[in-house]
This record gives C-alpha cells, sequence and structure tokens, in this order.
C-alpha cells in the first residue's frame, strides 16, 4: 500500500468517477489516503485503528473480485485494524481470517447527465420540477457561490444533525466539514439565501468530467432543494462537466427527489463492515 503526498491528491481524484473518490474529503473524515496497485483507495485512521477500502477501481483501471479480496488481504496485513468498512461493486467474503462480516447493505449512487437534462425545465415530463423551482424564486430565493463555512453555516448544520441519529463516520464527515473546506482549494459551497438570511447550502467538489455534491443540508423551506439542485445543474452545464453525481440512495424519500431530477443510478454498491473477531 502506498501513502499518498498531497500532490498525489488532485492527480488520482481526476481519476474517479463518483463521490467514493473524493480523496481530500476522505482523508479529512476517514484517515490517512493510500492506494494499492494504482487502482484502489484505502483510508486508515490510526487513532481508531479503523481502515476503510474503496473497492471501486479509478477510471480505466479494470478489477474484479479476486482483485479486490487481495487489496483488502494485503491492507489487512500491513495495518491491523480493528475495524473494516469496504464499499465495492459486489458483495466480498463474510469471514477474512480473523475478520468477521457484521453487518452488509446495498446502495446505489444517482448522477445526473448534463446533456440530456434541459436546464430551462421546457416541456411536460419537467412540469413537477418547474413548479417547484418557480415557487422558490417567487418567494425571494437567492443563489450564491462561496468557499468558507460561517456561523451561519454551523448552524444549520447542527440543525440537521439534531434531528436523526447517524453513524459514527457521518458525524465524523459533519464535523469535519470546515476543515475539508479550507483545505480543498477546488471545493466550492452552493448557498442559498431569503432575505439574506443563509437556508441551506451544499459542498461541491469536482473529479475530472464529474460535478459531485457529497453534503448538503437545508432547513425547512419549500421548494429549497429543488432551488439548490437546479442551480447546481445550471453551474455544472455552464462549466462544461458531463455528469453531475448528486449521491447515494440513502432512503426511499431521498431516492424519490433523486429520480424526479431525472437521475440515474450509475453505480451499484455494496457496503459491509467488519470486526476483528475478539476485538473491541
Amino acid at each position: 500500500m502506498k501513502k499518498l503526498s498531497e500532490s498525489d491528491f488532485s492527480r488520482y481524484q481526476e481519476q474517479g468517477t463518483f463521490d467514493e473518490h473524493l480523496i481530500t474529503f476522505n482523508s479529512q473524515v476517514y484517515g490517512i489516503p493510500h492506494i494499492h496497485e494504482d487502482k484502489y483507495l484505502a483510508y486508515y485512521d490510526t487513532t481508531g485503528k479503523m481502515l476503510w477500502l474503496t473497492l471501486f477501481e479509478l477510471r480505466g483501471r479494470r478489477g474484479n473480485n479476486a482483485q479486490r479480496l487481495e487489496c483488502l488481504k494485503t491492507a489487512i496485513a500491513e495495518f491491523e485494524p480493528k475495524r473494516i468498512v469496504t464499499t465495492s461493486p459486489e458483495k466480498l467474503k463474510t469471514e477474512m481470517g480473523v475478520y468477521s462480516c457484521e453487518s452488509t447493505f446495498f446502495d446505489k449512487d444517482y448522477q445526473i447527465k448534463l446533456d440530456d437534462f434541459d436546464e430551462h425545465l421546457r416541456g411536460g415530463c419537467y412540469q413537477d420540477l418547474r413548479y417547484r423551482v418557480n415557487n422558490a424564486v417567487k418567494r425571494g430565493y437567492t443563489f450564491d457561490v462561496g468557499r468558507e463555512m460561517t456561523f451561519a453555516h454551523t448552524y444549520i448544520l447542527a440543525s440537521h444533525i439534531s434531528k436523526r441519529d447517524y453513524n459514527l463516520w457521518d458525524y465524523q464527515a459533519f464535523l469535519r466539514l470546515d476543515s475539508y473546506i479550507r483545505n480543498s482549494p477546488d471545493v466550492k459551497v452552493f448557498n442559498a439565501f431569503l432575505r439574506d438570511v443563509l437556508i441551506g447550502f451544499d459542498v461541491v467538489d469536482f473529479l475530472g468530467d464529474i460535478m459531485a455534491t457529497p453534503l448538503g443540508f437545508c432547513l425547512d423551506y419549500p421548494s429549497l432543494a429543488d432551488f439548490l439542485m437546479h442551480d447546481e445543474i445550471l453551474y455544472a452545464k455552464q462549466h462544461g462537466y458531463d455528469w453531475l453525481d448528486i449521491g447515494w440512495t440513502c432512503n426511499p424519500g431521498l431516492e424519490e427527489f433523486k429520480r424526479k431530477w431525472k437521475a440515474i443510478p450509475k453505480f451499484n454498491i455494496c457496503v459491509q463492515e467488519y470486526r476483528k473477531i475478539g476485538g473491541s
């Protein structure tokens, strides 16, 4: 496993195919970034002895489950972690030496093919979206692109966290969001305002021809998420991106929202959590 230097980050991120390959983000949240055979990314948290493996090949690299398992074995031998989380196109073995898979769940990553999307929302197939975006405009929402987290952003983030329980790695992502933005020169913050008051924002990063939104937070305002989505599509098309990655399904309501915006499930994802047998 080769440890990545900061100069490697952008080179490998350009080869990513969806938000699993946002290296700066993942290194802020999950640990020190490494790469296996120039193909698979891994992150190791030395404090918690937690290993995160992204077993989706970088762009242009072909792989199979045997190679993914070999990466997992190599990473186990090198880091000897207490816990492992893998994301993979296919399900892996449930037993790996002294490690046992304690949970498995499946998801999909949704992306919008921008050439196929009419940003002017013309025609019957865009009727519902047109109504929602026009409703947001009538309410007076405005849009701006920024580069920093403020107290207003922190308030919205805290409000989001308070609504339900999340997995540990979700909390890690939320709490390290400010550091991610400050340490990522390409990251942008897409803000929505009502009468100069911040009411929602999305964090946006870039992978080659893909614009990705790994995290977003909105207060409870009508049509706000639709307003932000439309402005992000306009921005992505204006700047020549081919795809807008809007993230994982997560729940039925969010999946319905993504499909409403003409997003397609571009990647099937299997997430598996392993624990060392007899470990704490």
